[in-house]
C-alpha cells in the first residue's frame, strides 16, 4: 500500500444554531450570492497549501454565507477535498500527512489490510475541534474518522 493513504472525515455542524441571516432560502435568494461567495474565497482546487499555512490557525474564516457554507469554504482554504453535504454534515478528504499535520494528531492504520480503521494513537476516532478557530469551533460538533467498512456482506 502507499506510505501516505488517502483518508477522509466527517465534520458534523451543531444542528441546533439559529441560521445566519446571508443564509439562502427559497425567501432569501439573495443569500445565494452570500454561499457562493464563501465558497469560491475557499476555493483553492488544484492549488497546493502554501508552506506556511500548517495549522488550523493559519487558515482565515470566511466572514459570509451560511454556517454550512463558512465551515465548507474553511476546510477547502485548509487544503482539503470538501465533499456534498448531507444535512449539516460533510466530508473532508486528503492524504493521511495532511490530517496530521493540521489536527497536529498521528493517526494510526494497518497498510497492510484493506478496510483497516483509521484511528488517533490513543485509539480514538475523533479529531480535536479545540485547535480550529473560534468561529470555526462554534459551528462544527465533531470531526470523526468513519468506521471501518463492513467486509463481511452479512457473514457470521
Amino acid at each position: 500500500m502507499e506510505a501516505d493513504p488517502y483518508l477522509s472525515a466527517d465534520v458534523k455542524l451543531h444542528s441546533g444554531r439559529s441560521r445566519r441571516v446571508d443564509e439562502a432560502t427559497v425567501e432569501n435568494p439573495e443569500g445565494v450570492g452570500a454561499e457562493g461567495a464563501a465558497i469560491l474565497e475557499g476555493a483553492a482546487t488544484g492549488e497546493p497549501l502554501p508552506s506556511s499555512a500548517t495549522g488550523p490557525g493559519d487558515v482565515s474564516v470566511p466572514t459570509s454565507g451560511s454556517d454550512l457554507a463558512r465551515a465548507k469554504a474553511y476546510f477547502t482554504k485548509a487544503g482539503f477535498e470538501v465533499h456534498a453535504p448531507l444535512g449539516t454534515s460533510f466530508s473532508i478528504g486528503n492524504r493521511k500527512s495532511r490530517f496530521e499535520t493540521f489536527f497536529g494528531q498521528a493517526l494510526v492504520l494497518d497498510d497492510d489490510v484493506l478496510g483497516s480503521p483509521v484511528t488517533l494513537e490513543g485509539g480514538g476516532r475523533d479529531l480535536p475541534v479545540e485547535p480550529l478557530p473560534d468561529e470555526i469551533r462554534e459551528m462544527v460538533e465533531s470531526i470523526t474518522l468513519p468506521e471501518p467498512p463492513d467486509l463481511t456482506f452479512g457473514v457470521g
